[in-house]
């Protein structure tokens, strides 16, 4: 899914230790299975097999890509579509690793693929409305593929993590990137418990143009990069809102309602480098320290 994979598991002595790591090892799988059913870069992932079916008839899909699916519209209408899985019509357009930026005319042409509501989902099929159509499962992929490994080591306290999304059961101090400042420098700790906590960030993927960051988190209303934000840190039980609701922020900036609409929490760094708290800790969050400012 793009990144390292890490199972942490507390084992209460060493002669628990085999048992901790057959779980830790379901865990990895169940993370690997996921990713072969949401890929849409293979040939074998049921979401390339969607996008590929796009303007014709549904094709078959398994339960967890159902799910997947279902929960990828439910945060697009809770954003009003700042959050859109169909974003992946885009996909080519903007190549950050040559510093390219595409044209008004290609995202002229591009832009009215982009819609959440040609995404049609029955019971076991789904179907993409209009040719070009595009779905990416990768805005909750990560956060919803950690919830579901975890459930795979219970009874125990751990964490898995999917490349940078933490799912925990039991009591972890957690550092957050500093949005700008060079890998490893936090902005802040945070203690997390019983929660999944997912971070998304200008920074990862960018290029500059006219002085502005042109980064990989764009805005499905424009095509363009997310002007709201320069990090967002979302923490909610549920791994696909966690997941998906960071993204939007990025977009929209810090919006309060809409994360207390999810039942979420979050930390959010404006493009000023003003730090927002949103929503409700509810237990999942504690002693927040902030280390440095933006």
């Amino acid at each position: 899914m793009g990144g390292d994979l890490r199972v942490v598991v507390r084992c209460a002595s060493r002669a628990e230790h085999p048992a901790c790591l057959d779980e830790a090892m379901a865990a990895r799988e169940r993370v690997e299975q996921l990713h072969g059913l949401a890929t849409d870069w293979s040939p074998e992932g049921e979401v390339f097999r969607l996008n590929a079916a796009a303007g014709g008839d549904s094709v078959p899909v398994s339960a967890d890509v159902e799910q997947m699916l279902r929960a990828s519209l439910r945060l697009a209408e809770a954003t009003n579509g700042a959050f859109d899985p169909t974003i992946n019509a885009l996909w080519g357009l903007w190549d950050f690793e040559a510093g390219r930026a595409p044209t008004a005319e290609e995202l002229g042409e591009r832009l009215p693929l982009v819609d959440f509501r040609g995404l049609q989902i029955g019971q076991g099929e789904a179907r993409l409305a209009r040719v070009g159509m595009s779905v990416s499962l990768g805005g909750i992929a990560q956060g919803w593929a950690a919830a579901e490994a975890l459930e795979l080591v219970p009874g125990r306290e751990a964490i898995v993590d999917v490349s940078g999304d933490i799912a925990a059961r039991g009591t972890w101090t957690v550092g957050l990137q500093h949005p700008r400042r060079p890998r490893g420098e936090l902005l802040a700790t945070l203690v997390l418990v019983d929660a999944v906590l997912t971070t998304s960030g200008d920074y990862e993927r960018f290029f500059d143009l006219d002085g502005q960051r042109m980064h990989h988190i764009l805005d499905p209303r424009t095509g363009r990069p997310g002007r709201g934000a320069s990090s967002a840190t979302v923490v909610s039980t549920d791994g696909a809102v966690a997941d998906g609701l960071a993204t939007a922020l990025l977009v929209l900036g810090p919006d309060e309602g809409v994360v207390r609409s999810l039942a979420a929490w979050a930390l959010v760094v404006d493009p000023s480098g003003v730090i927002h708290e949103l929503g409700d800790r509810g237990g999942h969050v504690r002693e927040v320290k902030v280390l440095a400012t933006p």
